[in-house]
C-alpha cells in the first residue's frame, strides 16, 4: 500500500513537471501561435491579421509616456500579444477577464476587439449591454509600465500583486499611462474624483474623461494618490513600495492638502 502510494505521489510530481515545462516552453515562444511578428523600437507585436496602418503611431505614442517613467529601461524588450490568436490568450490563468494583463515582459490582449486606426479597444461589458471604449494609447501604457515594474522591482511585484490589487502598483501605471506626470492638475483633478465618487456605476465602477473613454474609478483615484507622493511627497517608486502607511490615510492626507 505504502509503495502504490508513493508511486502514485511520484506520477503525480512527474505530471506536474512536465505540465510546468510545457507551459514555459509555449509562454516563452508566442511565435509558435502567431503566423507574425512585427517589430517598433523595443516592441514586438506578435499577430495573425494584418496590423491597421496607424498601429506604429499608437506605440510610439506609448512609448513616449513609457520613457517619462523613472522606470523606463531602454534595454526591456516588451512583446505583446494580440488576441487574434485564441489560444495564446486563454492559455494563462488570470482573474476575471481583464481587457489585458502583463506578464514578466510580456502584455497579452485578452478580451474586446483592438482597434490601432481608432486607437481604441472596445469592450462588451460582462452582465450588461454597455459597450465600453478604452483609449488603446493608456490601456497598452499602463500593461506596459506593469512589465517596467516587473523588471525594475520583480520580487515587490510577485510578492504583493499575484490575484490581487496592489494600489501602488495601479496607481503607478495609471500615473505613468495617463500622462499625469507634472501635468499641475492634481487639485482639479482630486475635484473632479470627489464628484464621481459615489455615482452609481454597472460593473466595474469607471468614468469618462474628456474623450469620451473609460477610466477605471479605483484606478484614477490611485493614480492620483501616487501623483500626490511623487510630486508633493517627493518620493520615488520604491519609497512608495516600501511605504506602510494605509492608502486610506494617504487619500485624507491628499484631501486635506487640497483645500489648503
Amino acid at each position: 500500500m505504502i509503495k502504490t502510494t508513493k508511486k502514485v505521489i511520484l506520477i503525480l510530481f512527474s505530471i506536474m513537471g512536465i505540465s510546468f515545462l510545457l507551459w514555459l516552453v509555449i509562454f516563452f515562444n508566442p511565435s509558435l501561435f502567431y503566423a507574425n511578428q512585427t517589430h517598433f523600437d523595443k516592441i514586438t507585436i506578435f499577430h495573425n491579421q494584418k496590423l491597421d496602418e496607424k498601429t506604429e503611431v499608437v506605440i510610439k505614442d506609448v512609448l513616449k509616456l513609457l520613457k517619462s517613467s523613472e522606470l523606463y529601461d531602454k534595454n526591456l524588450n516588451i512583446q505583446l500579444c494580440l488576441n487574434d490568436n485564441k489560444i495564446y490568450p486563454i492559455f494563462h490563468i488570470t482573474h476575471g477577464q481583464p481587457v489585458a494583463y502583463s506578464i514578466f515582459n510580456k502584455t497579452i490582449i485578452k478580451n474586446g476587439k483592438i482597434k490601432f486606426n481608432e486607437n481604441v479597444a472596445e469592450v462588451q461589458w460582462p452582465g450588461t449591454n454597455e459597450l465600453r471604449k478604452y483609449n488603446l494609447t493608456m490601456l497598452l501604457a499602463h500593461e506596459f509600465t506593469h512589465n517596467l515594474q516587473r523588471n525594475a522591482n520583480f520580487f515587490y511585484v510577485l510578492r504583493t500583486g499575484l490575484g490581487k490589487i496592489n494600489w501602488k502598483l495601479e496607481g503607478n501605471a495609471d500615473y505613468i499611462s495617463r500622462g499625469f506626470k507634472n501635468d499641475g492638475r492634481l487639485k482639479d483633478k482630486i475635484e473632479k474624483y470627489l464628484i464621481e465618487e459615489n455615482n452609481e456605476h454597472n460593473g466595474l465602477p469607471a468614468i469618462k474623461d474628456e474623450f469620451g473613454s473609460y477610466l477605471t474609478k479605483g484606478y484614477y483615484k490611485y493614480a492620483l494618490i501616487v501623483q500626490y507622493l511623487i510630486e508633493i511627497k517627493k518620493m520615488n517608486f520604491n519609497q512608495i513600495c516600501e511605504l506602510d502607511t494605509n492608502v486610506h490615510e494617504i487619500y485624507s492626507e491628499m484631501l486635506d492638502w487640497k483645500s489648503d
